[in-house]
Formats: C-alpha cells, structure tokens, sequence
C-alpha cells in the first residue's frame, strides 16, 4: 500500500505543476486545494512506511492536514468555478474554525480527546494504526460531509438558477464529489485495514483540474472592473475553439439581450442576424490564425454596425494556452456611438455645424486617450508586480513637470503637457510580454530579464501605429521617446540602445526619474517598499550615471509634493 501513497503523492504534486502551467487567473484557493492534497497524500505514505507508533502518529496529523482543509476549500473552489459570492469574512471564519480543528487533532498522541488510544500492527511490511476514536473525531467528520452538502446545494442551485455556469462543468463537479462521497463512507462502514481516502482526493481532484481550467481561460471577470471604471462600454464574449458560448460580461448582454437566454457550454443559434454575423467573423480569424506565424497577436477588426441607435465597432481576438495552441476566442465591443454621430455631422451639416464637429472631435481624442490607458491599465492587470503604477507615474510626471516649468532649464509648457499625455503610455508594450514572464513572482532569470527588456521596442511601435494618422506630429514624437527610451541610462548602460546623454530625447530622461521613483518607493513581489528617504538617496546617487543631473535636481526639489502625494494615496 505504500507505493498506492507514493503513487497518489506523486500524482497530487503533477497536478499542482500542470495547474502552475496551464494557469491564467493566479487562484490561491485553486493552489490552496492541490498543497493540501500534497500534504495528506505525504502523510498516508508517511504513515505505511513508519516503524514506530510515534512517527505513524506524527504522519496521522500530517495527513489530517488535508482531511481538515480540503473539504473547506473545495467547498470555496466550487464557489469560485460556479460564480457563487460568499463573504471573504464568512470564508475566513470558516478557515479559522477548521484551524481550531485541526489543533484538536494535533492532540492524537498526548490526550484521548481525538483518538482515545491508538496502537499498530504490520501487513506486507506496511504499518497499520489501530484506532479508538474520541468525541472530537465525530466533529471532524461531520464538518466533511458538512462541506460536502453545502458543495452538491450549491451546484444543484446554480444548475437550476444561473446561465453563467457551463452545465457540464457543474455536473461533473457533482459528479466527483458522488464518488468522494461513497468511497469515504465505504471506508467508514468497512473498516478496511488501508484507507482510500488519498485515491478519493485524487480523483476529486483530477476530475476538478477540466472545470477549472475551463473557468480560468475563458472568464470574462479578470478584466470587468479596469474596463467598466476606464470606458463604461466595452463587451467581452467568449467561445471555445469549437464556438461553444463560454461567456459574456454584463454589458455586452446589454448590447444583446438574447444572450440572458443561453447557457455556457451551448452553441448560439437562432440568434438576431447580428449577433450571428459577428459570430460567424470567428471562421475568418481561425483562417488568419493558421496563416499567422505570431499566432498569439492574430485578431480581425469588426466593422462598425447600427444596433437600437447605437453604433458598435470591434476586434476579434484568438485565445492560447501558454504554448500558443488555440483554445479559443474572444470578441470585444467597443460603443463608438460619439465617433459616428459626429462623422453623421460632418457630412449633413457641413460648415454650419463645424464648431459642433470640433467639440465631438475633441470627445473622440478624449475617447481615444481613455482607451489607451484602459489598454495600458489592462497591461498592468496582466502584471502582477505594479498596481497602480501607471496612475501614480503620471501624477508623478505632472507633479515634475510643474517644478521643471518654473526652473532655467527653458522647457516649454506646450512640451510638458505633451510629456504629462504620453506618461500613461511608457509600458504600453508590455502587451506584447508573454504572460510567464509579466506574471512572474519574483526577480527574473537572465533569459526573462532580456524578454521584459523587449517591451520598449514594442510600446515604440505600438504608439507609434496608434497615433500615427490621428494626433498632431509633436505629440506622437514625445509619446514615442517616452515609449522607447525611458530605460535609457545617461552612461550609456541603459536599453534599448546604449544611448548616452544628450543623445537620450528629454522627454525620456523626465519619464526615467518617475518611473524609478515610483518604482523604489512601492512594494513589489521581490522587495518592500523603500523609504522616501532612501529613494532620493539612490537618485542623488545615481544623479549623472543613471540620470541626467540637472533634471534629477529639479526633481529632487519635489520632495514636498511627492510625499504629500503618496502619503494621500
């Protein structure tokens, strides 16, 4: 039976590196669950290969470990897949009380509450425990069918009620938990001389890893929040590679009603004409998609169309998994109404209403800049080391730019302002990062450093592509610099060309400072937050090597504002 262990401890750890592969939504209840069932298939095999009754008691609590914790968290797991709110307060209750339980258990060995006695004997060279249970063991197991029943009430619920759980998933949640269920309550009435229960857990689990995976890539949550504060009009709707619906956010079921009346996992059809001709685009972007040999970035345009006076434009996007196999897509909606009307404008009213046409056009560059920093804050969403960054570098770059307008350094005020604009857009690239290198935890290899390093040169094309045609040549120049050279270093140690002082744009060297102040002084996975203090000594430091010295005076100047600043956020 120890190799049965082995092999569970085995499979429990795959699992946890397949999760780790495939993940893109950074669960902790997800990697909570498969440590636990780690932990609990250690402390079985622990157990069958112990000598002594001491060392097979000590491995009995490690293996409750997980018979404790796991069927809490699988309860907080189904929530999660089944889109079901519970309050993070109820859930930390509920992880404190199984804490207390497992305390009780911590007791096997040195008082009778848990196990009463427990003795062992040995079959094929396996140790076996021979217990006599104690009142505080009733308690644990009935707090495991506890969670049981509250996992079968809240699938059957969300089965009967909710549109915005994929059927299969939930069935197969049900599905698993039956047969956890039946093993664990075989053992119980048996008494078998082996236990199950780690091969239940695996198979619970094993069986979850579909339903998970399937939840992670294809939510439309991850990104809700930064859209609907940034532009208020943006539709997510997600298909499988098969285009099985997999799910929309809320606005884009305003833009269609119909879609309230589909469940996840169904094929759309007899749906309005279109709904149906943005659907069937998908077939032209999986044709793209074959073509492409940078799969990853393939995404067809939608034209513009007229929906309950509303005008719509979009893109179609392909959907990989971390090895750039498709899996998916995901079809994004923009309400571009304001553009259009004023087009509508233009061409009825001609010269008398011109002065009209320029205040929608000015709506237009305001829609414009907000959905440049929607994509640059979406970026940051991907990234797991720098929220709020792009926000607090901005107000930054204002913040210096107000001193560096009243010094003798001769900047322009009409130049300031273009900096102030193109600040927000000084990580644009990092959209072309591949995911295991952004969402990183910790410092990066050299490998992953030179591939973050690309970002630069990406954000200077990117800029370069979306403002090129539609803002005036100064402003795309400084958004440009900005983009492309702000990790330039005045010793020419810098990236992404080595450049040396002067030959630096300005504009860049301005950002330079922000972004290493903002850097320094914010917590981030691989260090704390440095003091105010210690920030502008690494500034000073580095003032003429890494920074052009008289900007970085002019910014050190700032120490009031920047504190007040920070202190209020």
């Amino acid at each position: 039976m120890a190799y049965m262990y082995l092999g569970c401890l085995v499979i429990s750890i795959g699992m946890l590196v397949w999760l780790k592969i495939f993940d893109v939504r950074k669960s902790v209840i997800q990697y909570l669950n498969l440590v636990c069932l780690i932990l609990s298939s250690f402390g079985f095999y622990f157990v069958s290969i112990s000598r002594t009754l001491e060392e097979a008691l000590f491995a009995q609590i490690i293996s409750y470990f997980g018979g404790v914790f796991l069927p809490a968290f699988y309860f907080f797991l189904v929530l999660e897949i089944c889109h079901f709110e519970l309050s993070k307060y109820i859930k930390v209750l509920l992880t404190l009380f199984q804490g207390v339980v497992f305390c009780l258990v911590c007791t096997i060995g040195r008082s009778e509450i848990f196990y009463k006695s427990a003795t062992f004997h040995v079959i094929n060279g396996n140790l076996v425990l021979d217990k006599v249970y104690g009142p505080c063991h009733t308690l644990a197991i009935s707090l495991i069918y506890l969670y049981l029943l509250l996992s079968f009430a809240v699938v059957i619920y969300v089965l009967a009620k909710k549109k915005s759980v994929d059927r299969k998933n939930a069935i197969a949640l049900l599905v698993l938990m039956a047969i956890a269920t039946v093993v664990y309550a075989v053992e119980k009435i048996f008494g078998f001389n082996y236990s199950f229960i780690p091969v239940a857990f695996d198979v619970l689990m094993f069986g979850a890893l579909i339903p998970i995976y399937d939840s992670n890539i294809f939510t439309v949550y991850e990104n809700q929040n930064i859209i609907d504060e940034q532009l208020e009009s943006i539709g997510f709707l997600t298909f499988d590679k098969k285009k099985v619906y997999k799910g929309c956010n809320d606005y884009m079921e305003e833009i269609f009603p119909e879609l309230s009346h589909y469940r996840l996992g169904q094929i759309i059809r007899n749906c309005s004409d279109d709904l149906q001709s943005i659907i069937d685009k998908i077939s032209s972007v999986e044709e793209e998609y074959e073509k492409s040999s940078q799969q990853e970035h393939v995404h067809l345009p939608i034209k513009a169309f007229l929906l309950n006076e509303r005008y719509y434009d979009g893109m179609i996007h392909v959907l990989t998994n971390p090895f750039g196999k498709l899996k998916g897509y995901t079809i994004e909606l923009v309400d571009d109404t304001e553009h259009y009307k004023a087009l509508e404008l233009q061409e009825k009213y001609n010269d008398e209403l011109a002065r009209e046409v320029d205040e929608k056009t000015r709506k237009i560059k305001s829609i414009q800049e907000k959905t440049i920093l929607g994509m640059a804050q979406m970026v940051e969403s991907r990234d797991l080391s720098t929220g709020g960054h792009i926000k607090r570098t901005s107000d930054v770059v204002r913040i210096f730019a107000d001193k560096l307008a009243k010094s003798d350094l001769g900047l322009e005020s009409r130049f300031l302002e273009l900096v102030i604009r193109s600040a927000p857009m000084h990580d644009l690239g990092k959209i072309g990062v591949d995911d295991a290198v952004l969402r990183k935890q910790g410092r990066f290899t050299d490998e992953e450093y030179e591939k973050m390093k690309e970002h630069s040169e990406i954000g200077y094309h990117m800029v370069s592509e979306i403002l090129s045609g539609v803002e005036e040549e100064d402003f795309v120049r400084v958004a440009e610099n900005v983009a492309h050279y702000h990790h330039e270093k005045v010793n020419g140690c810098g990236y992404p060309h080595g450049l040396k002082g002067d030959e630096i744009p300005i504009e860049a060297r301005i950002m330079a400072l922000a972004d290493v102040f903002d850097a320094l002084v914010s917590k981030r996975c691989y260090k704390e937050a440095f003091s105010y203090e210690k920030a502008y000594e690494i500034i000073e430091k580095d003032s003429g090597s890494h920074f052009d010295k008289k900007l970085a005076d002019v910014f050190l100047s700032c120490k009031e504002e920047l504190e007040a600043y920070y202190n209020a956020n």
